[in-house]
């Protein structure tokens, strides 16, 4: 009864630790039993005794061909998540320039309504003139600040 339970919880922890294993790369993690019985702090021999090698060996090659995949798989997996990415930019990039426009609508007949006319907010902004330096030019406040008594 108790060798049953305990033959339980050691098959869910070695499927727990076979699924993670497998999503790395062979050199990460090596997939045999005795790797496997080190990292679940059990003898290899219990692997053995209850068939649990062959799960392992079962992981081990489909880490294997998820590896094969690696190279150029994962720079087209790579490629294809940054091609959904963009897309996505630019729908937030149009959806936002639509609601610009709008907002360019709304503020060009607000300026029909108050009188102004829609054409002067167009107009540029002129420069302002730069011929003399306004350096020092707020003089009034630094007499306030160090005037003789």
């Amino acid at each position: 009864m108790v060798n049953d339970v305990l033959l339980v919880q050691l098959q869910q922890r070695l499927r727990d630790y076979l699924a993670i294993a497998e999503g790395h790369a062979p050199d990460e993690t090596a997939l045999d039993v005795r790797s496997v019985a080190a990292a679940l702090g059990v003898s290899p021999t219990t692997l053995y005794k209850y068939g649990f090698n062959n799960d392992v060996n079962a992981a081990e090659q489909r880490q294997r061909e998820n590896g094969l995949l690696s190279g150029a798989a994962i720079e087209q997996r790579f490629f294809e998540d940054q091609l959904a990415q963009l897309k996505a930019e630019l729908e937030r990039e149009q959806e936002r320039n639509r609601q610009l426009v709008g907002r360019i609508v709304i503020i060009e007949a607000n300026a029909g309504r108050l009188g102004i006319d829609p054409e002067e907010l167009d107009r540029a902004i002129l420069k302002p003139v730069r011929s003399m330096s306004r350096a020092g030019s707020n003089m009034n406040s630094a007499r306030k600040r160090f005037r003789r008594s």
